[in-house]
């Protein structure tokens, strides 16, 4: 087993201040500050430091540091290029798994018939992330559909 797997906090139910206090016995740092542009937060692997940007509101900020948390996990170098989209992806449906429940989504979708901004308000997260989360549970239901059909040939 590996020492140095870095394990995330659980994101669950938990307020952006609760998740900061869990990661203080991690080998990375959190900083609220302001940002340029439209930028939300970064991760520096080399520096192991997350900035947040100040101005966020709750949901928004709960959202961003569990994204940005996601890339210190998988120790991410880079967002640029063809390799920094493919891991900006997995980090978002990532981090989508980890602050919604299937059965929590399921019910709020349910209760509200499908309206994106009502479900995310609901869970407590970003329209982007319910948008990453049923990206993530369309591409769950073909990964499981691909893996039946290769049973029944077998």
């Amino acid at each position: 087993m590996d020492d140095n797997r870095r394990v995330l906090p659980d994101f669950l139910h938990r307020t952006y201040t609760q998740i900061v206090n869990d990661t203080e016995h991690l080998d990375v740092s959190v900083v609220n500050t302001l940002l340029p542009g439209d930028l939300t937060g970064i991760y520096d692997e080399a520096t192991k430091l997350i900035l947040i940007d100040q101005r966020l509101i709750s949901a928004q900020q709960r959202c961003t540091l569990a994204h940005e948390l996601v890339h210190w996990e998988h120790a991410d170098e880079t967002c640029s290029g063809t390799l920094g989209s493919k891991i900006e992806r997995h980090a978002r449906m990532e981090t989508a798994s980890k602050l919604i429940r299937p059965c929590e989504y399921a019910l709020a979708e349910n209760e509200y018939d499908g309206d994106v901004y009502a479900i995310a308000c609901e869970l407590d997260v970003t329209v982007q992330v319910i948008e990453d989360f049923r990206n993530y549970l369309a591409m769950s239901q073909d990964m499981a559909s691909h893996q039946q059909q290769t049973l029944y040939r077998i």
